[in-house]
């Protein structure tokens, strides 16, 4: 193995020079900053071959044009622009991105020509999300846990507990199934359906004081899921109602709400729920929007932490935990689809 040290004004010049001088097989093994001063100092390894002649005073490389060192960064900001992100979010998503990461991608993306270049996409879109987005999935290893899903009507949050409850339940731990929906036509007799399927008793309770009564007769070391009414966040009374339900129970909200609406919608609707000590937002109905612009706007207006994703109607299908790689799975499924 044959190594060598670099020095350039920033990653993409280096990177050039490493393909220059050493080709595109060259390994990165390691880079560092300059002491004291502007730069980065580049190791590279190559395998095999005989050792290469290298000039004595080669030609300092040219460093990539602006346009280059940007294309990266505009394709990011056009995925999420087909996504209906505003524009101010997009402007703060690449602010906090690391530019020494992007000018790595774009190197790369350069150094590969056209070969795969929704790879490079991808990482960058992948790097960008996690450093500006925070991720707290749903976890049954540890105590247990008491925990209340909210939100709009009809978006999936009965299916989305009864995927909890199945987790739970295969994998042999002790759950509580609870749902205060007793006003909507059908309510308890879709959850009492799934239920039945995996052998659990369904506490069915009509009123804070109800479900209150009921946690507390509850024995120890069970983990507890609790189903909700959807309600309409612009509807004063149902919004303190679910409130104090959420209060009264102790259990931790979690705001559930579905892929595919508009983003200001949504951070209006995520607002109204803000009176709750809501942290977390579980994404459902993927599998059926192509837009992800309202969930994104969600948690970024309300420094929301993304928690699971369900991308499928079937109970057997477990949700998704959320990190930055499978939100941009999601945000390049369509367009990957269509190329």
């Amino acid at each position: 193995m044959r190594l060598r040290t670099f020095t350039a004004p920033d990653m993409p010049t280096a990177m050039k020079m490493v393909r220059d001088a050493m080709g595109d097989d060259a390994i990165i093994l390691s880079t560092e900053p300059q002491k004291g001063k502007k730069g980065i100092t580049v190791t590279a390894a190559l395998d095999g071959g005989p050792e290469p002649i290298f000039p004595a005073a080669p030609a300092a490389p040219k460093p990539l044009s602006s346009a280059g060192a940007e294309s990266i960064r505009a394709e990011l900001q056009q995925v999420l622009r087909f996504h209906n992100v505003p524009e101010n979010l997009i402007s703060k998503i690449f602010n906090k991105a690391d530019p020494r990461e992007l000018a790595s991608i774009e190197a790369l993306h350069q150094m590969g020509g056209k070969r795969e270049p929704q790879n490079f996409i991808r990482l960058g879109l992948e790097k960008s999300l996690g450093n500006y987005f925070t991720f707290h999935p749903i976890t049954f290893d540890k105590a247990p846990q008491s925990l209340m899903l909210v939100g709009p009507p009809g978006i999936g949050k009965t299916l989305t507990i009864a995927k909890l409850a199945a987790h739970l339940s295969l994998s042999k731990q002790p759950v509580a199934v609870f749902t205060c929906d007793t006003k909507r036509a059908g309510g308890v007799e879709q959850l009492q359906a799934f239920t039945n399927i995996l052998d659990l008793h369904l506490n069915v309770t009509g009123s804070a004081d109800e479900l209150s009564r009921a946690l507390k007769n509850l024995p120890r070391g069970q983990h507890v899921l609790i189903d909700t009414a959807g309600v309409n966040a612009y509807d004063r009374d149902e919004m303190m109602e679910i409130t104090h339900l959420a209060a009264t129970s102790g259990a931790e909200p979690i705001l559930t709400l579905p892929a595919g609406g508009d983003s200001l919608e949504a951070i209006d609707i995520a607002e109204a729920f803000m009176a709750m000590p809501i942290k977390r937002l579980l994404v459902t109905r993927a599998d059926t929007a192509r837009r992800y612009g309202g969930i994104v706007s969600a948690a970024s207006a309300h420094k929301l932490a993304f928690s699971q994703l369900s991308a499928s109607s079937s109970i057997i299908d477990n949700l998704q935990p959320m990190d930055g790689a499978a939100l941009t799975q999601i945000l390049l499924r369509y367009q990957l689809q269509s190329t």
